[in-house]
């Protein structure tokens, strides 16, 4: 008759194996998804900055009638808050992840009530790191979206 059970030296062998391929498969996984959670994040903590500012000009209409701004650099690596009636920073500035590429628009001023400022139409800015792209909108009423 013939061998009807594995010897602990075989399953010893097939589990340390397994372990190998599992230690070397995991990560990979991992590593495809980070850019994702990267540019999302990103695009999340940018959407809080532009709610920041919106309820700033809405708290502080009374003092300050020309609102606020969320105020990104020219090459993207970062932006921050601006009191658009005294040009003085309020918060930040923030830098972008690395790798996070951004494309869009750079100034986002919210008025007293709460709007972008007449004339600003529908504003984006999108987050993109390895192909994957996430973007803000704010339409002219100041609803701020995040999709992608």
């Amino acid at each position: 008759m013939g061998k009807k059970a594995f010897s602990l030296i075989e399953l010893v062998l097939i589990v340390a194996l397994l372990a190998i391929l599992f230690s070397i498969a995991i990560p990979r996984m991992g590593w495809d998804t980070m850019g994702k959670v990267q540019g999302e994040t990103a695009a999340k903590q940018f959407s809080d900055y532009l709610k920041l500012a919106k309820l700033l000009a809405i708290t502080n209409a009374s003092t300050n009638g020309s609102g606020y701004k969320v105020v990104c650099t020219v090459d993207f690596s970062s932006y921050r808050i601006v009191n658009a009636d005294t040009s003085a920073d309020v918060k930040g500035p923030i830098y972008m992840p690395n790798g996070v590429v951004c494309t869009g628009d750079t100034e986002f001023q919210f008025t007293p009530l709460g709007e972008l400022t007449a004339g600003s139409g529908t504003l984006t800015l999108q987050f993109t790191k390895e192909g994957d792209t996430t973007t803000v909108t704010v339409t002219q009423i100041g609803r701020i979206t995040i999709t992608g």
